[in-house]
């Protein structure tokens, strides 16, 4: 497992391999449900057996870059740390110390698992140190403070879930800098499955967040901010459902296929005065109020990419207050017409492409 984390040739000394493992292993670390991973690996005393790691530990969007040094040739004392913020545990005495990170001063060479509990205990007193940052307020430290909430939104009502969506995740970071921490930037990350099922987040206009405002109220405005979302996606499918539905009701001798999981899309096949041509809807997740996206493929023609010379219809009578059926019927009346326009096309392009 390490030979494939960092290219390096020394190789770990045997006791601290299944600490190190275990840390490796652990996929989900942390709020943001990431793993760590060693950046490079050396020995001490010019040994061949590797024992001192820096580690890169996922944390609110960013990665911690964490030294671990252990002694080989000592297996029954703990590791030692060096973190990349050098105020950090810097002015916390040995009994306290010992008080945040019990698996520190009580360690167990034996138990696979006492590395991992180090690690997370001593982030708990990193966030804790986060916190301590904010509240000073002094102006000789500038800095830049994140808190990184894993937001609990009911997301049972969506269906057609996959065995992906148990990761599913929405996370709130919200970033405080300026003198008076007074500068605030909340940002939404979701998983790229619930992404997917809400329709990205690329258009995401979040509630504006007030110095006035604490934290805690506007955790509850996001909250209802994506449970929003998440109402819209499940009215979405319902509509894209029924518009399928009344679809095949309307042209089941014709269906060449279409989407039974999202509901995204239905084809099939259009003929008039003996030419036959597929017709191809996509709806949008922002369906009915967005129009589906009609195409038409030719099954003769081929462009110059050697694929189906295809077109989109961009003009074609629609009312999102319509019924499915009559959008349907007043799209096929439309689309006979055409077919005409299309097959003159495609004849002349593909006239053109072998000229």
């Amino acid at each position: 497992m390490l030979n494939q984390q960092c290219a390096v040739l020394t190789a770990i000394d045997s006791y601290i391999e299944p600490l190190i493992n275990r840390v490796l292993s652990t996929d989900k670390f942390g709020v943001c449900c990431e793993t760590i991973k060693i950046d490079s690996m050396s020995s001490s005393c010019g040994g061949v057996q590797g024992d001192r790691f820096k580690l890169s530990i996922p944390y609110a969007r960013q990665n911690l870059t964490w030294n671990i040094f252990f002694d080989s040739q000592c297996p029954e004392m703990g590791p030692d740390f060096i973190f990349n913020d050098n105020t950090f545990l810097a002015d916390m005495d040995v009994d306290a110390l010992s008080t945040k990170v019990p698996s520190l001063a009580n360690w167990n060479p034996n138990d696979e698992n006492a590395l991992l509990n180090v690690l997370k205990e001593l982030l708990s007193c990193y966030k804790q140190y986060q916190i301590q940052l904010l509240q000073k307020q002094t102006r000789s430290k500038p800095t830049e403070v994140r808190f990184l909430i894993s937001l609990s939104v009911d997301l049972s009502q969506l269906q057609n879930r996959t065995s992906k969506s148990e990761s599913d995740i929405v996370m709130l970071l919200v970033t405080y800098c300026g003198v008076d921490w007074n500068r605030i930037t909340p940002q939404l990350h979701f998983s790229k499955s619930l992404e997917e099922t809400l329709g990205g987040t690329g258009e995401l206009r979040l509630p504006q967040f007030p110095s006035d405002t604490s934290l805690v109220q506007y955790i509850l405005k996001i909250k209802k901010y994506v449970a929003g979302k998440v109402n819209s996606a499940i009215q979405s499918l319902e509509k894209r459902r029924d518009y399928i539905a009344a679809f095949l009701c309307i042209n089941h001798l014709c269906i060449v296929e279409y989407d039974t999981i999202n509901c995204k899309y239905v084809s099939c096949i259009l003929c008039e005065d003996d030419f036959y041509v597929v017709m191809h809807i996509q709806l949008p997740l922002g369906f009915p109020r967005e129009a589906p996206i009609v195409e038409f493929k030719s099954v003769y023609h081929m462009s110059s990419e050697h694929v189906p010379y295809s077109e989109k219809i961009k003009h074609y009578p629609y009312d999102f207050k319509w019924s499915p059926h009559y959008m349907i019927r007043e799209l096929c009346k439309a689309m006979y017409q055409q077919i005409k326009i299309f097959k003159l096309n495609s004849i002349k392009n593909f006239s053109e492409n072998h000229s």
